[in-house]
């Protein structure tokens, strides 16, 4: 398995192309609908999964085909959508017909077009979610409910798989950025 980032990838997606982030733009999200679901799944999942396995006691068929349901909702949105949207950043990992993969990230390069607000939403959500299924699997092993424990391995798993993505893209991101001031300095030095 290897690991190979695609460095020329970069978009400029439709949805954030505009001016700066102005200061009294900075209290609201630009893109409400996406906040809203990136939210809405992730507290959507963890409600049901709480609310029906622990105090309504629901039949585990109807809360675990529910709960599945919301967390591969979260999963596509975070990392199709919201992503994009709130961070400009977006990954993915492509298989290749020799069986090696290869993970392909995405920045958006004028940053200055991200608000600030929507950031901090998206970095807390996206840390948290799997930090609350983590916590929720620990509990599930010590009552000794395995069955209910797949349901939290599952939000581990692609909570985890886009927290993991996302932190490798926003890495990378990092690196196309010094190597681009590297390379102006350097342009600027040597033209002097």
């Amino acid at each position: 398995m290897t690991s190979v980032v695609d460095e020329e990838a970069n978009f400029e997606p439709q949805e954030i192309k505009s001016e700066p982030v102005k200061d009294e733009t900075l209290k609201y999200p630009r893109h409400p609908f996406a906040v809203l679901f990136h939210l809405a799944f992730k507290i959507a999942a963890l409600a049901v999964y709480i609310f029906f396995n622990f105090l309504f006691n629901l039949s585990f068929v109807i809360v675990f085909i529910i709960t599945v349901v919301f967390i591969a909702f979260d999963f596509w949105t975070v990392k199709n959508v919201t992503g994009r949207l709130l961070v400009g950043l977006r990954w993915w990992n492509e298989v290749k017909p020799d069986g090696s993969t290869t993970w392909v990230f995405e920045s958006v390069e004028n940053k200055s077009v991200l608000n600030p607000l929507e950031i901090k939403i998206f970095w807390g959500s996206l840390f948290l979610s799997p930090i609350c299924w983590i916590v929720l699997l620990v509990v599930a092993i010590i009552t000794f409910k395995w069955d209910w424990a797949i349901i939290t391995v599952l939000g581990v798993v692609l909570n985890g798989s886009n927290c993991i993505g996302y932190v490798k893209c926003a890495r990378d991101a990092r690196k196309k950025v010094k190597k681009a001031a590297a390379t102006f300095i350097l342009n600027t030095a040597m033209n002097q």
